[in-house]
Order: C-alpha cells, then sequence, then structure tokens
C-alpha cells in the first residue's frame, strides 16, 4: 500500500457554498464538533476533515463499522484496526489528510508574512541560517516548521516532542531520533495563496500518490459516506 495523500481545496470545491448540507451525512457528535466552532471558516475545515477521513474509512473497509478514537496526546486512528493510519492538518483554505499502513504525519500552513524569529528556541542554528540567508524567508521557515509539525504528528506525541533529542538532516530528508531513522519530503501547493505540505514517515517517502481532489472527486467521496449511511452507520466517532 503506498502512501496516499487527499488534498481538498475547499474554496475550490465549493464546500464553502453548501458545507450546511453536508452536516445530515455526519454522525451527531461529528455534527456538534463541526458546528461549536464560531466562525464558518473553522466550521468548513473541521466539516471537510471529518468527510476525508469517514471516506478514506469507507474505501478501505466497504460496508464495515469503524470508530474513530484518539490517543492521550490526541493522535486519530480506527479502533480495531491495524495496518490502517492516518493523519490530518489543515491550513487556510487546505484540508490535507494522509493514509498509510504505518504512522504517518503530515501537516500543511499557508505561508504567511510573520515573526518567525520568535520561535528561534525550537530551531537549530543551522535551520536558523538557512531562513536568515534565504531569498524567501517566510516560506523556507515554513517548509521547515512544517517538516517538524509532520514529525511530532507521526511520532504522536504532539509539540512537547520538539523538546526532546532529535536531529534533522535536510539534505538526506530525513530525522533521527530514538534510535530511529524517519523519512520527510515536503511538496509545494498554490492557489490563491501558497503552501507547504509536509509528509513524515518510517520509511522512504518515493512512493506517495498526493490526490489533488475536483470537485467529481469530492462528489464521489461524499457518494462514499452516503452509501455507508444508507444501510448501517458507517463511522462511529467516539471523541
Amino acid at each position: 500500500m503506498a502512501i496516499k495523500v487527499y488534498i481538498a481545496d475547499y474554496k475550490k470545491l465549493g464546500i464553502d457554498k453548501n458545507w450546511q448540507e453536508l452536516l445530515p451525512y455526519l454522525t451527531g457528535d461529528e455534527r456538534e464538533k463541526v458546528l461549536r466552532y464560531r466562525f464558518d471558516e473553522d466550521k468548513i475545515r473541521s466539516l471537510t476533515g471529518v468527510c476525508l477521513i469517514r471516506s478514506a474509512a469507507a474505501e478501505r473497509f466497504p460496508g464495515e463499522t469503524v470508530s474513530i478514537m484518539k490517543t492521550d496526546k490526541g493522535k486519530p486512528y480506527l479502533s480495531g484496526r491495524t495496518g490502517y493510519e492516518f493523519n490530518l492538518s489543515h491550513s487556510g483554505d487546505l484540508i490535507v489528510l494522509a493514509v498509510d499502513e504505518l504512522p504517518v504525519g503530515i501537516d500543511v500552513e499557508q505561508i504567511k508574512d510573520k515573526n518567525w524569529e520568535i520561535f528561534h528556541r525550537y530551531l537549530t542554528d543551522e535551520e536558523m541560517s538557512m531562513i536568515r540567508g534565504s531569498d524567501d524567508p517566510p516560506a523556507v521557515f515554513f517548509e521547515v516548521w512544517t517538516v517538524r509539525e509532520a514529525f511530532s504528528k507521526e511520532e504522536g506525541q504532539g509539540l512537547s516532542i520538539l523538546d526532546s533529542i532529535f536531529s534533522m538532516d535536510y539534505h538526506e530528508k530525513t530525522v533521527s531520533y530514538n534510535g530511529k531513522k524517519l523519512y520527510f519530503r515536503t511538496e509545494k501547493y498554490s492557489s490563491s495563496d501558497e503552501y507547504r505540505i509536509s509528509l513524515c514517515s518510517r520509511r522512504r517517502l518515493d512512493d506517495v500518490t498526493m490526490e489533488y481532489l475536483d470537485i467529481w472527486d469530492w462528489e464521489r467521496r461524499i457518494g462514499l459516506i452516503r452509501q455507508g449511511n444508507g444501510s448501517s452507520q458507517n463511522l462511529h466517532k467516539n471523541y
């Protein structure tokens, strides 16, 4: 099974125009979580993420009932399922989901002009030099930061792991941590804004399928959820 990354630009997909129509396909807990957000943009990101997770699970386990749980560190997983790992991230208009057999971490960030210097305590001297010496410091900062976020999410320990002892090799694109070697890669995405998407895994990232969803892909994925709801509840959310 190759690592698969689903990329959904919610404005390009028109989800912002009809997001309320998708609410009936969610469980009660899912709807409650989505509607708890104050701003529509946050509701849409949350809703799109749920739909991506659920449709990917319906693809992998057609007709089966599965439950999404979270570890005490907040990493989601499917209860009772081995050999199926996933991770979700969103920023701006973009929502991304990575699926694999092994633990995987993914992070996306919209490139903004921000004071990245305040993050210096998390970054190495090498990383700071890379950023400061770049023609586009914000872009390089977000590339570095998404790699670190993806690493922390792959390990399922949250940002507290960034205080641990590990080393990043940006030439080899590896992370050495706790006697393990992990691999990372970064992709660019452009729409009306620029984004960086980073992926981290315990295996080499030569075989990664990037699926940029169009409107027809999105309709098909909603159809998978709809089919599951048509017979029995295909996915229960227990967090």
